[in-house]
């Protein structure tokens, strides 16, 4: 890399990580700012952050079901509750719980809601949907069909796309068979949404419901929609508010601790490692910023103390590729001598599979928990997957770039990289000599202070390239002597 473009490299990723930096917090001392004449607002990426139960409180509904002529109640209720907490991930309320109370009654806890209706709205009031033919007989029944409602983009507009389970698919099509060329009404609680007319018998399960509706409009019905798919009747009895657990107290105490813990590792890889470990901690700090980005954008994301949690393991965790990476670089140097810009290059590569080998475990058991575990589990697997992810990038690409910026511009000095390499001595004095210190010098040789000899005697010695070892050609032959060698750390002072 040149000088040249090394500085035009250089500047645009500061300009960029300085900009990303200063959108992270609140400048104008509020959540959000309009974005020009538009109708958008644009949100701090601290203040788009989605907080737990735990860190931020909010209120929780208990349900009375009604379990009147369910032949198996409990398959019903898991049913129901499976039901809810889908509602609840699609709205990514990723840490909100759902759990039975007693025999008949379900608590339903979410965080950062404040208000009842917000709270109805976004778990559903059950709304019924029908599609009746054009003699008002009803051919479908959403509580018994319907698989699945969500909205979507449909010919550039919001609507409400269906799916119905299979008995729901075999009736649709039936439906739309027997009504081609007549209209479908489509009803939902009595009210009749639209009356489209049937071209086709459509067979694959799936429909869409158009209308002028904007997201909000057609999530909400979609979500009221699944509600009415419930094995079971529920009825609000008890709305109430929740405190946060811990409070803004743990909070900042957790903020604090992923503070101190990037400045400890920033000042051991730059004691360890010298003008890399400088390197890996600007490396560490774009990993920062834009860890807060993507905590702050996906939508799976709420953090409660176990997500912060994984977010402070994967910020140690995101320095030990750097670790092994610099480890080879250095084993290039010491052990062969080669050029600091062709052991770079020899230490990526080598280090590349070992990388990728040790996170891809991790990444394995995030996957386990985000599957498997309970909300506050998979609220801690997702960032942990999120970090590793972002930890290999930073650690393969953005180091990698660093450091072949500051080649560009020092691709000598061992002093600066924090490395040293081992000169051979070849000589039949070396029995004798005992160096007690090296300097390398500029042409290529080493100049050694040996025991025995005054402060200011020196010996010049030419640092020897390595020798291939002698091997036995034959059963019965002699073996070759070695000469006999001795070895001495160098490095630049």
């Amino acid at each position: 890399m040149t000088k040249k473009k090394a500085i035009v490299i250089a500047v645009i990723l500061a300009v960029v990580i300085i900009t990303l930096a200063l959108f992270i917090f609140p400048l104008n001392g509020e959540d959000s700012f309009k974005i020009g004449n538009s109708n958008y607002d644009f949100y701090w990426a601290s203040k788009a952050l989605r907080l737990g139960l735990d860190l931020e409180g909010g209120m929780y509904v208990v349900y009375q079901m009604d379990l009147e002529g369910v032949e198996d109640p409990d398959e019903a209720i898991e049913s129901t509750i499976a039901n809810l907490e889908s509602i609840l991930v699609s709205n990514n309320y990723t840490e909100a719980t759902v759990t039975r109370q007693g025999s008949d009654m379900l608590r339903v806890e979410v965080p950062a809601v404040q208000n009842t209706e917000t709270l109805m709205n976004l778990l559903g009031e059950p709304a019924e949907l029908e599609f009746r033919d054009s003699e008002g007989s009803v051919l479908i029944e959403g509580s018994k069909h319907l698989e699945n409602a969500s909205a979507s983009l449909y010919n550039g507009s919001y609507a409400i796309s269906l799916e119905f389970n299979a008995e729901g698919t075999a009736a649709f099509a039936e439906a739309t068979q027997n009504n081609v060329g007549k209209t479908l009404g489509i009803y939902i609680n009595g009210e009749e949404i639209m009356s489209p007319t049937v071209n086709t018998a459509i067979t694959d399960g799936q429909a869409v419901i158009t209308g002028n509706y904007t997201y909000q409009q057609a999530n909400q019905i979609a979500t009221q929609l699944r509600a009415g798919t419930f094995a079971v009747s529920l009825e609000p009895i008890s709305i109430q508010t929740i405190g946060a657990t811990l409070g803004e107290g743990a909070l900042n105490a957790s903020i604090i601790a992923a503070v101190i813990g990037i400045a400890a590792i920033i000042i051991f890889m730059i004691v360890m490692y010298k003008g890399l470990g400088i390197l890996a901690s600007f490396a560490l700090i774009i990993y920062s910023v834009l860890m807060i980005y993507l905590l702050a954008i996906v939508p799976w994301v709420q953090l409660t103390l176990p997500s912060i949690a994984g977010v402070i393991l994967s910020v140690g965790m995101a320095v030990d590729a750097n670790v092994i990476i610099f480890e080879r670089i250095r084993d290039e140097r010491r052990l062969f001598g080669k050029p600091i810009t062709t052991c770079v290059q020899i230490g990526f590569k080598k280090a590349l599979t070992a990388i990728i080998d040790s996170n891809v475990t991790t990444i394995i058991g995030s996957i386990v928990l985000i599957i498997l575990g309970s909300a506050s589990v998979q609220g801690f697997g997702i960032t942990l997957l999120i970090g590793i992810l972002l930890s290999m990038f930073t650690a393969i690409i953005v180091t990698r770039l660093l450091v072949n910026i500051s080649l560009a511009f020092n691709e000598h000095s061992d002093a600066f990289y924090g490395l040293r390499y081992e000169v051979k001595l070849e000589d039949e004095a070396a029995d004798t000599l005992t160096a007690s210190a090296i300097e390398l010098n500029g042409d290529g040789t080493a100049a050694i202070v040996a025991e025995g000899l005054s402060e200011e005697e020196e010996v010049s010695v030419e640092a020897a390239p390595a020798k291939p070892v002698p091997q036995k050609t034959g059963k019965g032959k002699k073996q070759q002597p070695y000469k006999r060698v001795k070895y001495r750390r160098g490095g630049d002072k």
